[in-house]
Parts: C-alpha cells; structure tokens; sequence
C-alpha cells in the first residue's frame, strides 16, 4: 500500500513542460453547473458532495465497453463485476448497493433526466452506452429527500447535443474478442436539434462461456420553440442476443485454471438475454425569471429471460412495463427558490420461472405478476442569507405499494400485498469564504425497500413475498469542503456518519449455490473519508488523487450462524486510492496513465474470508490529427498493464466456498475515430 502512496504522490507531484491543446481538456479546474440535485446550481455552491465527470474523461482513450472505467475516478464510489456482463456492473456509494448479486441496488440512476432505476431501485448500467455520454453527476450519500426509494446516491448521466453538423465513426479492437463499433451524427437546424448514436459491442470474453454480443440505438431531438420553452424527444433501442455466465469459483479452481467456467454453468448453460426499447418527453417552459415548470413522461419495456445454474426453477422470463411521469413547478427570486413536484412511477413484472432441463426449457414452477408503484411528492427550498451563507431545506413523501398476483395455484395461492409510506427530510447549510470555495454540512434520512426480485426469492420455496424481509433506513450526518484555489488546485473532502437499521443482506442456501436470498441485519455504522485532488502541473499536464476510507461495521447483527456485531461490512474495501495524469500537448498527441489500488475485502459476514488486496495499471495513448475536413484519431490502451492477479467479483456469503470470479490480466485495446464537423 505504501508504495500506491509513494507513486501516487509522485505523479502529482512530477513536473514537465507542456502546452496546451484546449479541445481535449476536461473541466475539474472549473465550477461548473449541475442539475442532479433538482436545482440547476454551480457544484461548489450545493451543500452536497458532488463529483462531475466530464466528456473527455468518460471517451477519449477509453475502450467504451462500460461505465467501470470512469467510475474509479470518483472518491466514495466502487465498482465491481465488470467482466461478467451477464450480472452486469455493480456499483456502491458509500456502501449503499453493495449487496447486489446482480445489476445495481438502491442507487438512482438517471439519463437525461429520466429513470433507469426503476421503482423498486434495481437498475442496469449495461443498458447504457458510454460511447455517447457527455457528462456524468455523481451525488454521494443517501439522497431519498431528493428521489425517493432507494437513493443512497445519484448517478445521473447526459447524452451528447450537437452544436453543428458532424458525423463521427469509431472501430475498437481487443483482447478476448473485443469488437465495437459506433456510429454517430447530429445537426443544428435552426430550432431543431437532433443527435443519434448506433452501436455495437462483441468479445468471446477472458473466461469460458463467457461471450457477449450487444447492440444500441439511441436519439435526441430538441425542438426549441421559443427561447423560454422547448421540448425534448428521446428513444432508445436495446437488443442483447446473449450475455453469458462463466459463474463463481473456488479459491482451488482458480488456482487451478482461472479461465474456466464453473461446470454447472456450462451444464445448464447459463446466459441472459433481453430487448429493451424506451421513449420519453420532456417539457421545459420559463415564464420569466421568478416561474419555470418541466412536465415529463416515459414509457419502458424490457422482455427478459435468462437461465441459472441450476434445474429446479432455474429459467427466468419476464416481461416488464415501466411507465411514469412528473411535474415540478419553480419559483426564484434573488434570495429564495422554491421547487415542488410530483413523481409518479409504475413497474409491472409478469415473471415466470420454468425448471432448467440442462438448457432446455422444463415445467412451469412459477407465474406471478409483480408490481410496484411509486408516488412522491417533494419540496426544496434553498434560502441564500448572504452572498456567502445559504441553506437548503428538502421534505419527500412517498407512498409505495408493492403487489403479487399468483397465476399459478396449483401449490395455494401466494398473493400478497405490502406498502409503505415514509417522509424523508433533508436539511443542508453551505458558506462561502470566497466564490471559489465552500464549507458545507448536511443531515438527511434515507429509506429503501427490498427489490421485486429480492422479495420474491422466498427461502421457504414458494411464490409471493418473503414475509420476513422489511425495508432498511438510514440516518446521515456529513461536512465537507469544496475549493479551486490559483485556477491550478482543486480539494474536495468530504467526512460522513451513517447509521443504518435492518440493511439488507444476501446469503446463500447450502443446497442451493446458485440461488442468492435475503435478510436484516440488525444495526450496521459507516463512517468515511473521501478526498480528492486535481492539480494543473502545467498547461497540457493534469494529475488527479483520489483516496476513500469506508470504515463500514455491524453494530447488531446475529444469524443462525454466529454472532457479527463489530465485523466489517462485506464487499467494501476500507482503503480505494485512485490517481490519474493526463498528458495533452498543443500537437495533438496524449497519453493517459491510471492507478487504482484496493484492500482487502471481505466476502462473508463472519469475515473469515477474504479478497486479497490489488494494484492496477492502466496506460492510454492517442493522437489527434486533422487532414482537411476529416478529423483521424488512433488511440491504443491497456488494462491492468503490469498483469495484476486479482478477482474482478465477489459473491457475498456464498456457499461451497464459491466467492470469486476471476478477473482478466492485461487487457489490450485499439482503434481509430474519425470524424468531420467536429
């Protein structure tokens, strides 16, 4: 670790001429404006902690195959699972979505301003296209006086306008079969705007049974009808042929060969595939400076089905309806804002589950619809006292219910019904010595209910609910303070306690290691410290320091199994260090160099076992040359340089001693864009 230090420290400290290429730098070193926090406010001004990443970090020179690459970049995140995209991207915030077996829990996930976490706070980042992203907003810390259900954080991303006529193409190459493909173009025309991406994405993978083949379609059109109100069309398009499952394996195994899958997997072929298609409009209308309103509504299907390792049950199909809707109305004045709307989502599941025949569809086991419905009504209030003193005031309500209808009776009929209802307040103070820095501190609660999937995953083996799964709540405390000193160094720090009561936990089932089920742990505390530093050597050279304490344990916590109270929380690292140089000269040629370095983590409750600690390297070159009107740029790159052993996923509290799932050694990458208009 103390090496990480050392070389971390060094690259922010080195020093070379340079001069600058302005087309290629991001805007660390700028405050710049934010809309996640539902108040469109500069960053440094919201009495939050909020990171922002911006075009130039999340595309050049990255291979685009998912958001795990740019995510390391921001303190108090960590990501997991990013090579086993049949269970998708795991992503935490301060701890919050840790538990997930598969996709994200209890985050909020948002794209251009529209959901991709549905109600029950399950989403799925593999829906998404980080190729046509042009910024990412990452709020840290429980946010349900915001969003509501399952906001431990925000994760709100925007796609790419276009400002004039262009149209881009990119070929990328790779390691293990790694072919993408992308198309992009857009235009301005007059009150018109339109920008449409296609791409497609294929590996044969770095394990056994692991390839992957997926294709998007993506479009925006915004019509600008006057100056003070426009609307905003958007459509997506989704089709994954198979993703499939190489599955966890031993610590044996691995050492064995840690390319193979697990035999079971293949046995019953365990993949996932689905079509997904969304459409949404946004309205935005200003009155005048004092009064704005945005009406928006969306509608999302999804057909799934995928098959696990495992006979009894083991084929899951469902078709999902995602419908909803908002309003909010704002009034501003110099010293006052107000903002009040109403959010409205509806999830219906109709889910089977059919025995898994060695990978041949068997008898039905299951047939249920699901579904849950979300309605929040919320009030912010931001109060500036003085051109350094304000404070944000937020009140939610929500009214959740879930339901089951049991289509299949022949066992009873397991239909049930629960709901809740919760205020979450938030309250957030922030001063500001100069209009370049802030200290700020904030208290908010936080509530979130089991998933759909969590809830029905019954350990007694039968439909319905599980009757002993409740909803966990939070309470959050955090200071912090946000600084851009001589336009060249930029601090974030940020201190929280969080103390949470029945979080959810998983945990598997000795005789059935495949199938991940869920409980309350009585009473766990997260305390943390996350920092980070940008510093601008020179004009052209930029160093980034990221380091995250996650002091994360249960307070109360007791199972069948043992007593845990003061064990570490599993799947966290207590140390996440991160650091990053950018190389941009004036002659277009750039070099990126990454480092992330993770402790240990613990894969089980009783925290006997362990994910050893790891170090990666990552190295990205480019150039960019224009040759008349076209724009060309090749660009190589390489993952995890120095061929670190390490597990790129954990499961928690598995069984048969099944935790990892091995990650890849160097990972090589290649391809040229090239673009006109741009």
């Amino acid at each position: 670790m103390y090496r990480i230090i050392l070389l971390s420290f060094f690259l922010f400290s080195f020093k070379i001429f340079a001069q600058t290429d302005t087309t290629l730098l991001s805007k660390e070193l700028q405050s710049v404006t934010i809309s996640s926090s539902r108040f469109v406010a500069k960053d440094i001004q919201t009495p939050l902690s909020v990171t922002v990443i911006d075009q130039s970090r999340l595309q050049i020179g990255q291979s685009k195959i998912s958001l795990f690459e740019s995510l390391g970049a921001v303190s108090g995140v960590f990501a997991m699972n990013s090579e086993n995209f049949a269970q998708d991207l795991r992503i935490s915030i301060r701890g919050f979505g840790a538990r997930a077996s598969f996709g994200i829990r209890g985050l909020k996930i948002m794209m251009d301003g529209i959901p991709e976490s549905i109600p029950d706070g399950t989403a799925k980042v593999g829906n998404l296209d980080v190729g046509m992203m042009e910024r990412m907003e990452v709020i840290k810390g429980p946010a349900s006086g915001l969003y509501g259900n399952a906001s431990g954080g925000v994760i709100s991303m925007f796609s790419e306008n276009a400002t004039k006529n262009f149209a881009e193409f990119q070929a990328n190459f790779g390691s293990f079969g790694l072919q993408r493909y992308q198309f992009k173009t857009g235009q301005e025309l007059g009150k018109l705007m339109y920008f449409v991406s296609a791409s497609r994405l294929q590996s044969t993978g770095y394990r056994e049974h692991s390839r992957l083949e997926r294709n998007f379609l993506n479009g925006k059109v915004i019509y600008q009808f006057t100056d003070k109100n426009k609307l905003t069309f958007l459509a997506n398009y989704i089709n994954s042929p198979k993703a499939e499952d190489a599955g966890a394996l031993t610590q044996t195994e691995i050492d064995n060969n840690r390319q193979q899958a697990r035999q079971v997997n293949l046995t019953f072929n365990a993949f996932e595939t689905f079509k997904q298609g969304r459409l949404a409009f946004i309205y935005d209308h200003n009155f005048n400076e004092k009064h704005q309103i945005n009406a928006r509504v969306f509608y999302l299907n999804r057909d799934f089905s995928n098959q696990q390792a495992l006979q009894a049950s083991g084929q899951i199909a469902f078709n999902r309806d995602f419908a909803g809707g908002g309003f909010n109305y704002q009034f501003s004045t110099k010293n006052y804002r107000l903002k009040t709307g109403l959010d409205i989502e509806n999830q219906q599941d109709n889910r089977k589950r059919f025995d898994n025949l060695l990978g041949e569809r068997g008898t039905l086991r299951l047939d249920q619809i699901e579904e849950f419905r979300s309605i929040g009504v919320f009030i912010l209030q931001e109060f500036l006292f003085s051109s350094k003193f304000r404070m944000s005031l937020n009140t939610r309500f929500d009214d959740v219910r879930l339901q089951v209808s049991d289509k299949f009776l022949t066992d009873g009929d397991q239909s049930a019904t629960q709901s809740f209802q919760k205020i979450n307040p938030m309250i957030g103070f922030s001063y500001a010595p100069t209009p370049s820095q802030s200290i700020f501190t904030n208290f908010s609660t936080n509530f979130e209910t089991p998933s759909l999937n969590e809830l029905s995953n019954n350990p007694n083996g039968t439909g319905g609910f599980n009757p002993s799964l409740n909803p966990q709540k939070s309470r959050n405390f955090e200071v912090g303070y946000k600084g851009i000193l001589s336009k060249k160094f930029r601090a974030d720090l940020s201190l929280f306690y969080i103390e949470v009561e029945d979080e959810i936990v998983p945990y598997q089932l000795p005789n059935q290691a495949t199938k991940t089920y869920f409980r309350n742990a009585g009473l766990s505390e997260r305390k943390g410290i996350e920092l980070g530093l940008t510093y601008k050597i020179r004009a052209g050279l930029t160093t980034y320091f990221n380091y995250t304490l996650s002091d994360f344990q249960y307070k109360s916590y007791q199972t069948t199994a043992g007593k845990f109270d003061g064990n570490m929380l599993t799947g966290i690292p207590k140390h996440n260090i991160y650091g990053e140089i950018r190389y941009f000269p004036s002659i277009g040629i750039y070099a990126i160099a990454q480092i992330r370095s993770i402790s240990k983590i613990y894969a089980d409750d009783a925290n006997s076992v362990t994910n050893n600690a790891y170090t990666t390297v990552n190295l990205r070159v480019g150039y960019k040359k224009n040759i008349g009107k076209l724009q060309f740029e090749p660009f190589f790159g390489v993952n995890n340089l120095l061929n670190e052993v390490y597990n790129a996923n954990i499961l928690i509290n598995a069984t048969a001693n099944r935790y990892f799932e091995p990650a890849s050694g160097s990972f090589i990458f290649g391809g040229l864009t090239v673009s006109i208009g741009k």
